[in-house]
Parts: structure tokens; C-alpha cells; sequence
């Protein structure tokens, strides 16, 4: 009997202790939330590299889901627009860092100032990342990691033209020179009629000290035209018209072109087709000047949903962001870390992204140039690239009719 009494005794403990908990777990507000993550990464290292963080954080955080939804890259912007129009926006969108000023125009990004003030590696970040997701002093993003450009040559090449690396425009010029032969050119890049090309001939307009939205200048004419003397001449291809950026790194795996111009994600590519290869800075209009590049790379942005699911977004976009974790995906992304210190630990580890991580400190944000209307700005300096590296136009005509229309779009409210 007395068993009996002890046993309903322990049950009774039991249940009350249960209840105890599921009362406290109610007025707790303990409730599941789940934080939707919009991007357009599909490379396989990429892809796991975030399945990996999911894994981790969910671990950390049991009352927090991450639920990656992937869209292709020339959709991302309107999907994330279209989704917060009807009330369904994602946590976090992974935005290109050109797009993050355009998107928090049509306010649908949270301010999250205060929360990045908190973290550690914020001071530490390079000033072109932190500008592209700032305005007004607001921040409106966190750099995921940065890519720009850098001039690939190939060594056996320039060794048998008796050449050396360029530094300068007036060497590149002269390796191009000296390296083409049939079916051999110069030099290689991309003057599509995407961002791609306004992408790579930033960093000879911006080094010269040109802008975007001063297409008139001395600068830029000056800048386009190397562009074009090089097709003329038969230094680069007229295909470059043509050519998206994977199409130039197939020149050069493929022994077609001595040099290129491209960004550190085609290091691996590069690495297997067994090309004897080196690379430096974007050369630069005279000896001892800085190049100044466009930074690539995307960034965690916070939408505008309840407070619950944006704290839960800002503390997963915290977890990504710790130095040892971001130093792997940055690793993984082939990106350089928008972090001072721990891109320099990437420049060491690996001497082949020391021309990437040197040119850090002078890299721009794309949006610098027109802020939220950078990506109708890059549509009319292309068309203008393109019209020139033809022919169908001077370099300085067809820079001032983009200009015209640069300076309408930039008088529109």
C-alpha cells in the first residue's frame, strides 16, 4: 500500500512539474521562430558552406529556424520587392552590395545601426564595403565578404616576350603588344552589354581619377580609349563585346590571351587547367599611384517584418559574422573578407590573394557613384562602352551621350 501511494505520489510530482513548465513556457513567450534567407548562391562549396551554418546555429539556437530560399541572381532584387509588397517578406535578403542603397529606398530594409554598432569585427571593416551599405548614417547591411579585380598573367607568356609584369597602363600596353600572336591576344576582358562591363572598366576610369557620373571628363575619355586602341590594334578581341566574365577566364585557361582581367572566384578554375600563372594589382595610370577597384560581394540585409523574427535575423546574421566562421566562408566563397584583419590573415595563408587584399584599402563601393541609381548609371556608362570598343562611335562621343543621360537620371527625385 505504501508503494501504491509513493508511486501516485511521483506521478502526481510529475504531472504538476510538467505543468509547471508548460506555464512557464507560456508566459515565457517561447514560441519557434523561423528566418527565411533569400539568395542566389548555387555553387556547390557555397551551397554547403551555408548548410553547414544552418546546422550550427540551429544547434546554438533551438528556437530559431533557418530556411534558405534560393532564386537566380538577376531576380533577387525584384523577388525580395514582390515578396514585401504583399506583406510576405523574407528575414534576411543576401543583396549584391550595388543593390543594398536601391532596395532601402523603397523602404523595406530595417535600420539595423544599433545592432552592428555591437559587433566586434564592425570598426574593422574596410571603408568601400562599409559605404555600400550605408546612408544618412544609417547601415542597412552587413558585408558577407568582398570581390574585385585584379590583372591574371600568364608567366611563360611575358617570360618568352621578355617581359615583365605590368604596373603601369603604358606597360600593360606594351606586354599586350609583345605577347600577341596568333590566335594569342594580349590582353583580355569583358565590354558585354551586362554590369559586367561597366564592372571591369571601372577600375581604369576610377585609377584615373574619373567618375560615373562625370563621363565628360578628360579622365574618362581617357580611360575608354585604352579600351578601344586595345581592340583596334588587335591587342584584345573584338569578341570582348561579347564575352561575359567566364567566357575571358576560358581565354586564358585555354592559352588564348596572356593576361585578363578578373576577380579572385576563378582562382580554383585557374588552379586546374594548369596555366602557369601570376597575378597583380589592376595597373595604373602612372608608377606609385593606387588602383581604386569596384567591390563586388553581397551583404546581409534585414527586412522589415516584427520585431521577434528581426532579432532572430540580426542574431543569426551575429553568428555569421564571428571572425573564425566568416574567415571560413569567406574562404569558401573565394572572397576576401570585408574585415581588415582577417583578410590580411587570408594575404597571408594564400600569396595569390595578396593583390586582392592590397588594393582593399582604395577599393569603392559601386553605389559610391549615384547612390541608389548606381545600377541605371552602370546601364548608360555600358552602352557607351560598348558603342566606343565597336567603333560605332569616338570614345568621347559616345561618353557624352551616356553622360546626357546620366544627368537626367540623377535630376529625377
Amino acid at each position: 500500500m505504501r508503494q501504491v501511494r509513493v508511486a501516485k505520489f511521483r506521478r502526481a510530482s510529475l504531472a504538476i512539474a510538467t505543468l509547471a513548465l508548460l506555464t512557464l513556457g507560456a508566459s515565457s513567450g517561447y514560441t519557434e521562430t523561423t528566418v527565411e534567407v533569400i539568395h542566389y548562391f548555387n555553387v556547390e562549396g557555397q551551397v554547403q558552406a551555408l548548410a553547414d551554418i544552418q546546422k550550427d546555429f540551429e544547434k546554438a539556437n533551438p528556437d530559431i529556424k533557418i530556411k534558405y530560399t534560393y532564386v537566380p541572381f538577376g531576380e533577387l532584387v525584384s523577388r525580395t520587392l514582390q515578396m514585401a509588397a504583399v506583406h510576405k517578406a523574407p528575414a534576411i535578403a543576401a543583396i549584391d552590395n550595388p543593390d543594398v542603397l536601391r532596395v532601402a529606398k523603397s523602404n523595406i530594409l530595417e535600420d539595423i545601426s544599433q545592432e552592428v554598432n555591437k559587433l566586434p569585427i564592425w570598426s574593422d571593416i574596410y571603408p568601400g564595403p562599409k559605404k555600400a551599405v550605408t546612408a544618412d548614417g544609417k547601415a542597412y547591411g552587413v558585408p558577407i565578404g568582398s570581390n574585385s579585380l585584379a590583372l591574371y598573367y600568364n608567366k611563360k607568356m611575358l617570360s618568352e616576350a621578355g617581359v615583365e609584369p605590368p604596373k603601369t597602363w603604358q606597360q600593360l600596353s606594351d606586354v599586350a603588344t609583345k605577347t600577341t600572336k596568333s590566335p594569342v591576344y594580349g590582353i583580355a576582358f569583358s565590354a558585354v552589354n551586362t554590369e559586367e562591363s561597366t564592372w571591369q572598366w571601372e577600375p581604369f576610369l576610377w585609377s584615373n581619377g574619373g567618375s560615373l557620373v562625370d563621363l565628360t571628363s578628360s579622365n574618362a575619355v581617357a580611360a575608354l580609349q585604352l579600351w578601344v586602341d586595345w581592340v583596334s590594334k588587335g591587342l584584345a578581341s573584338k569578341d570582348a563585346l561579347n564575352w561575359e566574365q567566364g567566357d575571358v577566364a576560358s581565354q586564358f585557361t585555354g592559352g588564348r590571351a596572356a593576361t585578363m582581367v578578373m576577380g579572385p572566384w576563378m582562382l580554383d578554375a585557374v588552379k586546374k587547367s594548369g596555366v602557369d600563372f601570376g597575378i597583380v594589382p589592376i595597373p595604373v595610370p602612372k608608377e606609385g599611384a593606387k588602383p581604386v577597384v569596384p567591390l563586388g560581394g553581397e551583404c546581409w540585409c534585414v527586412l522589415k517584418t516584427n520585431s521577434q523574427v528581426e532579432a532572430a535575423a540580426m542574431k543569426f546574421i551575429s553568428f555569421t559574422e564571428e571572425p573564425e566562421r566568416l574567415r571560413k566562408l569567406c574562404d569558401t566563397f573565394n572572397y576576401i573578407s570585408s574585415v581588415k584583419n582577417i583578410a590580411k590573415q587570408q594575404g597571408e595563408s594564400n600569396p595569390q590573394l595578396v593583390p586582392f587584399v592590397e588594393q582593399m584599402d582604395t577599393a569603392k563601393a559601386r553605389s559610391e557613384d549615384g547612390g541608389a541609381k548606381y545600377p541605371e548609371i552602370s546601364l548608360a556608362t555600358r552602352t557607351a562602352i560598348q558603342r566606343a570598343v565597336s567603333g560605332q562611335a569616338p570614345a568621347d562621343q559616345a561618353l557624352k551621350e551616356s553622360a546626357a543621360k546620366i544627368n537626367s537620371i540623377l535630376s529625377k527625385n
